[in-house]
């Protein structure tokens, strides 16, 4: 198992992820992106974000539109759309990545599937008077320092007509040693291997989560625990 010469859960890690790392082999980069999507939907990740699109929408609303921020492999989006279909609502994805190849692993993946569609873009250049309903994102926050999640934060906010939903990870000696030990077991993947465990100790704490929204000047978040080891963060407009 990898685990860092020390483990520290009371603040969060500044060590990088691999994955934060420009230049992946496009073959090893989509292994660990279909992994990633294997985990998102067995540990709690899609199911976090739909509740959280659940509370946003309108009853009266049949259709809505998402920015996906920091859309990966396009799993996400393509379950939004996926979950809105099957309540007779009509679901458009919009995802973000700053990764080109991530973005080409994505268009692949999701070839021929209406209502989503992915650019290789930064949150920060995204033009304000671009709105959409529901700005998400899974996974991203904890890849940020403190003070450029406050800023994403407030930008996703600007961005959006309904508010944001959030789904991110819960720092703790349980997540760690699970996760660690899961995937020394299960996933040969070396990115997997290093970034799962090191990704649960630059997560957040209930009150960090809730600190970055107040420095972001965003109105009061509705945090909840889910399984397995997660946040779900909602913010209304």
């Amino acid at each position: 198992m990898s685990a860092p010469p020390t483990l520290d859960f009371d603040s969060r890690s500044t060590a990088l992820e691999l994955m934060d790392e420009p230049g992946l082999d496009p073959a090893e980069l989509a292994e660990t992106l279909g992994e990633l999507a294997f985990v998102n939907k067995f540990l709690g990740g899609h199911a976090s974000t739909l509740d959280g699109m659940a509370r946003l929408i309108p009853p009266d609303r049949r259709e809505f539109d998402v920015l996906d921020v920091g859309s990966g492999g396009g799993d996400t989006a393509r379950r939004i759309v996926e979950w809105a279909s099957r309540r007779g609502l009509t679901a458009r994805v919009h995802g973000i990545d700053l990764s080109a190849e991530t973005v080409a692993y994505a268009r692949r993946a999701n070839a021929g599937l209406p209502g989503i569609d992915f650019t290789a873009a930064d949150l920060f250049d995204l033009p304000a008077m671009r709105k959409y309903d529901i700005v998400h994102a899974a996974l991203v926050l904890h890849h940020l320092p403190d003070e450029t999640a406050v800023k994403a934060l407030a930008k996703m906010f600007e961005l959006s007509r309904l508010g944001l939903v959030i789904n991110d990870l819960h720092r703790h000696p349980a997540a760690y040693h699970a996760i660690n030990g899961l995937t020394a077991l299960l996933s040969k993947n070396r990115l997997i291997r290093h970034d799962a465990p090191l990704s649960v100790l630059r997560a957040f704490r209930r009150s960090e989560l809730e600190d970055l929204t107040r420095r972001a000047a965003l109105p009061a978040a509705e945090v909840s625990w889910r399984w397995a080891f997660r946040w779900l963060m909602v913010v209304r407009k």
